[in-house]
């Protein structure tokens, strides 16, 4: 709509410049009549600016070498050929040149009119102007960079300069428009004299430019201004148009149009008060195109903007809570990779350093060193699977690769689990109470995980104190108890603790629908009890 309102308004205002010039004034190789019909032509292809804006440039140029044409078309296209061309060179290369045949140009036409009207010391003032007003500077203005900054109240500096080109191009504030469109106006028309309703009509025209800002008191003036205005040159239907698309108030809407609709009646009945049978049809005439279809055209596309700004602050809460969720789902991600890094490696890790302890100390002769050094060697081997395993998943990007997974622990393996802790020289005592085959399989690792984590503290922090596992299946859990007493002195196993593995167990525990309590004894010792339910 923009381009459209640019090129027709551009047409208009080029004819009407040069309907100002006598014949043979300006240069044209072509017949008289040719001109201004060439004119016209050229300045429409301006609704293509966006998309070829090359095209429109040689097309506008070349009509300059016909006579065709004025600045205003031209510096629109050079305008149009900085700010929409992706290559710069095509600009660099156009410029100049059209900058050349511009001021050739310009200057055959000042050839045509100096004969007639003289005025030699104008001639080298118009002949720069031209440059500069035709190439250069609409060419440094599509090269400067586009701001984010809102202009003044305007959305876009496309609102405001469609809003702009609405006042230069509306007919009331072109002079030479009103004033013939005054001559065909009855004198009983008008209620002001002529020069004073040209003033006001322009004024009115200005008041255009707050058309967004400030939509009902456009229209109360325009409302205002009708019994002194007559409606051909009323802004009536756009500040109506502007109170329905923008105005927050329907209230407002409804007593304006309501007034508007009165008043226009009211001056129907003052211009046909000799003419009674003309009064229906005239005030339809006024009261259908000045009030009806700018109202409900306003609503239509006020509702249209709301619906889209509606849509765009979901789709702006959408992407946001999208981020959320993202952020939360890495966040859980990291914790649960986090737990099963330090499930998987720690304990075997742990015995590793308890071990390499024993043998550093020599403790046992040569037969129980090469002992130990095997145990290190196979627990090393199995936390390099394990942690392989772990990584393997974490790497897999397509569906149709598979990891090699290990087999889920059976109530078999915690004896294996215990033994390790044994052979590192810990007094494990493990009882097992109830049938395991009435576990479901899904919460043994589970089970396993939590005796791991137990043993693996009481390393940690009790030595080689004494330790007691006990597993009971119950009837609708399973109860698994992990403590150990206090450690008779200092432990010197030095391993490092993060804090996380009881959080880890907590979450797991509790994703199953069990319960989970760790904390001191009383007698120093430490105690894990984990109840988990069966499925």
């Amino acid at each position: 709509m923009l381009d459209a309102l640019i090129a027709v308004g551009c047409a208009v205002l080029d004819v009407q410049f040069r309907s100002t010039f006598a014949a043979g004034e300006l240069y044209s190789p072509l017949p008289q009549g040719w001109a201004p019909w060439l004119t016209v032509v050229a300045a429409l292809t301006l609704m293509l600016r966006r998309r070829f804006p090359l095209v429109v440039v040689a097309v506008i140029t070349g009509g300059l070498l016909l006579g065709a044409g004025s600045v205003l078309a031209t510096s629109v296209a050079y305008y149009s050929l900085a700010r929409h061309t992706p290559r710069l060179r095509m600009v660099f290369i156009a410029a100049p040149t059209g900058l050349l045949i511009v001021l050739g140009v310009t200057l055959l036409h000042l050839q045509r009119y100096a004969p007639h009207h003289g005025a030699p010391l104008l001639q080298p003032v118009i002949f720069v102007l031209a440059g500069l007003l035709a190439v250069v500077l609409p060419v440094l203005s599509g090269l400067y960079p586009r701001t984010p900054r809102q202009p003044w109240w305007w959305e876009s500096r496309s609102a405001m300069l469609f809003d702009s080109l609405l006042v230069l191009l509306f007919p009331l504030a072109n002079p030479v428009a009103l004033v013939s469109g005054l001559n065909f106006q009855s004198d009983n028309a008008l209620l002001l004299p002529v020069p004073v309703l040209i003033v006001l009509v322009m004024l009115q025209g200005l008041g255009l430019l707050w058309r967004r800002r400030y939509p009902d008191t456009l229209a109360a003036v325009a409302v205002l201004l009708i019994p002194l205005v007559t409606p051909p040159f009323s802004i009536l239907p756009v500040s109506l148009y502007a109170l329905a698309k923008y105005g927050s108030s329907r209230r407002n809407l409804l007593i304006g149009s309501g007034a508007s609709a009165a008043l226009l009646i009211g001056w129907a009945v003052y211009v046909t008060r000799s003419q009674a049978e003309a009064l229906v049809p005239f005030s339809i005439f006024l009261v259908v195109p000045s009030v009806v279809v700018p109202v409900l055209f306003g609503m239509y596309r006020g509702a249209k903007r709301s619906l889209m700004v509606s849509l765009q602050d979901r789709a702006d809460r959408l992407e946001r809570e999208q981020h959320l969720l993202a952020s939360q789902a890495r966040m859980e991600e990291r914790t649960r990779i986090a737990r099963e890094m330090h499930d998987v490696v720690s304990h075997r890790v742990s015995l590793m350093v308890v071990h390499a302890g024993a043998l550093e100390a020599g403790a046992g002769g040569t037969e129980v060193s090469a002992d130990t050094g095997r145990l290190i060697g196979d627990m090393g081997r199995q936390a390099l699977n394990e942690l392989r395993q772990v990584l393997g998943v974490l790497r897999v990007d397509d569906g149709d690769q598979r990891v090699p997974l290990s087999p889920q622990p059976t109530p078999d393996d915690l004896a294996t689990l215990v033994e390790e802790s044994r052979a590192a020289g810990m007094r494990v005592a493990f009882d097992v109470i109830g049938e395991s085959s009435a576990a479901d399989s899904t919460i043994q690792p589970t089970l396993y995980r939590v005796i791991q984590e137990g043993l693996t503290n009481a390393h940690k922090h009790a030595g080689k104190a004494p330790a007691r596992v006990e597993v009971r299946y119950q009837k609708d859990a399973v109860r698994v108890i992990v403590e150990n007493e206090a450690p008779d002195g200092p432990v010197t196993s030095l391993l490092p603790s993060g804090g996380h593995g009881l959080v880890g167990l907590g979450e797991r525990v509790t994703v199953l629908g069990g319960t989970f309590e760790a904390g001191a004894l009383e007698n120093g010792g430490f105690r894990i009890t984990a109840t988990v339910p069966l499925r």
